[in-house]
C-alpha cells in the first residue's frame, strides 16, 4: 500500500515538473550548465538542509555550498543526490543566490525520486532530479541558498 502510494506520488511529481518545465522554458531554450549536488536534511516542523555541489559551465567546474530552510509541515531526515540543468546563467557568479520553490513531497525509507524546479533573484532556473533516501514527508514552502566557494 505504501509502495503504491509512493509510486503514484512519484509519477504525479514527474508529471507536474514536466508541465512546469514546458511552460517556463521556450521551445528553443537550451540549458547553460549542468549542476550536481548532495544534500542532507532533517526537520520537525522546520527543516534545515546542508550540502555541496559542482557546477559545470563553459568548460569550467565551480564548487558550491548549499544551505536550505523549509517551513511548514515537515518531519523526517533524508539524504539526496541531485543532478540537473541550469537555465538563464549569463555569468558564473549568477549561480549564487537564494532559490525558492513551493513543493509537496513524500519519500519512503527505501528511497524515491525527487524533482524540483527552483529559481533565484538573477532569474537562473534549476531543473533538478535525483534520488532521496531516508524518511521525509513534507508539505511546505522552502528554498535554498547557493554560494560559490
Amino acid at each position: 500500500m505504501i509502495r503504491r502510494f509512493c509510486l503514484s506520488l512519484a509519477l504525479a511529481c514527474a508529471m507536474s515538473v514536466s508541465a512546469v518545465v514546458a511552460t517556463l522554458a521556450p521551445a528553443n531554450a537550451g540549458n547553460n550548465a549542468i549542476i550536481e549536488m548532495t544534500i542532507g536534511k532533517v526537520g520537525f516542523l522546520v527543516g534545515v538542509s546542508r550540502g555541496d555541489g559542482r557546477l559545470f559551465y563553459n568548460g569550467r567546474q565551480a564548487e558550491l555550498d548549499i544551505n536550505g530552510l523549509r517551513v511548514g509541515l515537515t518531519i523526517g531526515a533524508s539524504f539526496a543526490n541531485m543532478r540537473g540543468e541550469v537555465y538563464n546563467l549569463n555569468r558564473l557568479e549568477d549561480i549564487a543566490g537564494t532559490y525558492v520553490t513551493a513543493q509537496a513531497s513524500a519519500v519512503a525509507i527505501s528511497g524515491g525520486g525527487q524533482n524540483l524546479v527552483l529559481i533565484n533573484e538573477h532569474n537562473v532556473r534549476l531543473v533538478l532530479w535525483g534520488e532521496q533516501r531516508g524518511l521525509d514527508a513534507s508539505l511546505d514552502a522552502g528554498g535554498m541558498l547557493i554560494t560559490l566557494r
